[in-house]
């Protein structure tokens, strides 16, 4: 290993990585309220591992043209964190290739989330100890111990890669996992689907007036852009603001939930908009909402129905769960089967890799299960 630690090192360190077309990275940071401070890259192209004092340095620009690379691909292991502080260092749109060797396991296995430690284990049959993992990367000179340690998480990726690189070809999966690694270092930002009447529960409880300026509240909220809704009052919030028709903008900011700033600067606005739409309510032709249930039997099976396909599928092509069928995943595939009336059709919302592993795979559980 080699401690880098001036503009010199640091370019001969550019000079010897620029043939590479594979990085093994990893990085070592604190953590506070005010955020992370990047104290130590580690970098290799499978030979000698350096080790970049980030601190000493402080502008890394000569490693600039090497990162930034799409040509290349980074490997490393539970990368998330590393790719984020890279790419706001470096000011990259997006990081180049990324192969995670934690996602790669997640792939090939059942097993989701799996330490640096296990992985070297299952794959290497090395042992390793934990004694330097909660140290403190921002003191100067970092002991010799804590420098081999910081070493010994990037010494092995290559043979790691080459390891797991060898479990994806056996099983197809060997341009999955760019895509599969990029959406888990790299997610995308997902549009909050736009507010309805039937995703207030209560909604029920509103007379004509309170109903009115709840829709109201729907369309101003979903007019809203990313920023803007940030400051605005969350779904539980609209509806207690429509409940309780707010007479001036004094009234709206003592509503729990509303945010003071926003009730300054948009407050009479809001309201006086609201009262317009109670006041314009039609009385004589006001249906009441029933109020929903909380559950029904076909809603028990289903999702009895949908836990049974995410094992089931997910042992059987051994696919960590998690990776394969995740939270807001399993959402949309709900709705869509609710929307539609038929099971397989939850497969129309796979994408991505997804599309290609694990779509086919649960259609076939539906019609297999009397369900097509």
């Amino acid at each position: 290993m080699h401690l880098i630690q001036s503009e010199q090192e640091l370019a001969d360190v550019a000079r010897t990585l620029s043939d590479a077309t594979t990085l093994y990275l990893d990085t070592e940071f604190d953590s506070t309220r005010d955020g992370k401070t990047l104290c130590l890259l580690q970098i290799s192209k499978g030979e000698s591992v350096h080790l970049v004092d980030t601190l000493r340095l402080g502008s890394l620009s000569p490693l600039r043209e090497i990162l930034s690379d799409p040509g290349r691909q980074w490997v490393l292991h539970a990368g998330s964190q590393d790719v984020d502080l890279l790419a706001t260092l470096f000011d990259l749109a997006a990081p180049p290739r990324v192969f995670d060797t934690q996602v790669a396991w997640a792939l090939t296995t059942v097993e989701h989330s799996v330490s640096l430690a296990y992985l070297k284990f299952q794959l290497l049959g090395l042992r390793s100890g934990k004694s330097h993992q909660a140290d403190d990367w921002m003191r100067r000179p970092l002991p010799e111990a804590q420098l081999a340690y910081a070493a010994a998480d990037i010494e092995e990726l290559p043979a790691m890669h080459r390891a797991l690189g060898e479990r994806l070809a056996e099983r197809g999966r060997s341009t999955l996992i760019f895509n599969a690694s990029h959406e888990v270092n790299w997610p995308a930002r997902e549009s909050a689907e736009p507010l309805a009447v039937e995703d207030f529960r209560n909604a029920w409880q509103l007379d004509a007036h309170s109903q009115a300026a709840l829709r109201h509240l729907i369309a101003w909220y979903n007019a809203l852009d990313d920023r803007e809704r940030s400051l605005a009052p969350d779904a539980k919030t609209l509806l207690a603001i429509a409940g309780r028709l707010p007479e001036t903008g004094a009234d709206l900011s003592r509503i729990k939930g509303v945010n003071r700033r926003f009730a300054a600067e948009r407050g009479d606005r809001l309201v006086a908009g609201l009262q317009r739409a109670a006041a314009d309510a039609d009385t004589g032709g006001f249906v009441p909402i029933d109020p929903p249930p909380y559950a029904t039997a076909d809603e028990v099976r289903l999702d009895g129905w949908l836990s049974l396909a995410r094992a089931e599928i997910s042992a059987n092509l051994e696919v960590a769960p998690e990776l394969a069928f995740p939270g807001r995943l399993m959402r949309k595939i709900r709705s869509r089967i609710v929307e539609t009336g038929a099971r397989a059709q939850g497969a129309e919302v796979f994408d991505g890799w997804r599309r290609e592993l694990i779509s086919p795979a649960f259609v076939d559980f539906a019609r297999r299960s009397g369900d097509a």
